[in-house]
């Protein structure tokens, strides 16, 4: 697709901020089928090309220090995959920028378990019994991929981004009734902090966003500061 013909990824209601003018008129894409991180970005103004990765989110949590590093060791995964098969599909036309990430949710210590998207609703009511009464991280990788002439082709950059969930002492039926909705399957952690979800957590500290899938906040702090050292989309 041409430049002219590609929709500006930068909405109307953007606020009028340098990083904001750096991705005016460029091929910005998210790595991810989550709708609740587009609707994210959107809400602040960035509307990117949706291209979800397919990469299997089987990266053993061993391997990493924190839950932090698992994280974007994902995130990087899927926007390295999205950015090199844009690249291969289109080479007269690749993206400018391909925006990865991953979200998990981390017990309190001593166990720091990472957990994911729970494998069915008997693995989900196991999740929220051990939340009751506790206080979870809720963790966010994300990755950059820009474009970049020396080998390999791409440059990458990561921000984590933590929050605290405290839960209340949920009722056992709370727990049961919650799971029969099906609403936190597909959830990292097997809860929706927007939906019915809220009715368990107690309060949180921390970015609401990034608990919902996206860490607004720091995301576009960082992308202001990237902008203002000019490592930010340096192939204008």
């Amino acid at each position: 697709m041409s430049t002219s013909a590609r929709p500006d990824p930068v909405q109307s209601h953007a606020l009028k901020l340098p990083l904001f003018n750096k991705l005016a008129g460029k091929r910005v894409v998210l790595a991810s089928a989550s709708p609740r991180r587009s609707e994210i970005l959107k809400l602040y103004g960035l509307s990117p090309e949706v291209v979800p990765s397919t990469f299997p989110e089987e990266l053993s949590h061993g391997d990493y220090d924190d839950a932090g590093q698992y994280a974007v060791a994902t995130a990087t995964a899927k926007a390295v995959e999205v950015y090199e098969k844009l690249v291969a599909e289109s080479p007269e036309d690749p993206p400018d920028l391909v925006i990865g990430a991953d979200t998990v949710v981390v017990l309190p210590p001593p166990s720091s378990t990472i957990l994911e998207k729970p494998r069915n609703e008997e693995d989900q009511l196991s999740m929220l019994q051990d939340y009751n009464g506790n206080t979870v991280q809720v963790v966010t990788g994300v990755t950059l991929v820009q474009p970049q002439i020396a080998t390999p082709g791409y440059s990458l950059s990561s921000l984590v981004n933590s929050t605290s969930v405290v839960f209340a002492n949920n009722p056992p039926e709370l727990l049961r009734a919650y799971v029969a909705s099906r609403e936190g399957l597909d959830r990292a952690g097997g809860f929706a902090i927007q939906g019915l979800g809220g009715l368990l957590i107690k309060e949180i500290k921390g970015d609401y966003n990034n608990c919902v899938g996206f860490p607004a906040q720091a995301f576009f702090e960082w992308l202001a500061q990237l902008t203002e050292e000019g490592t930010f989309l340096e192939m204008d």
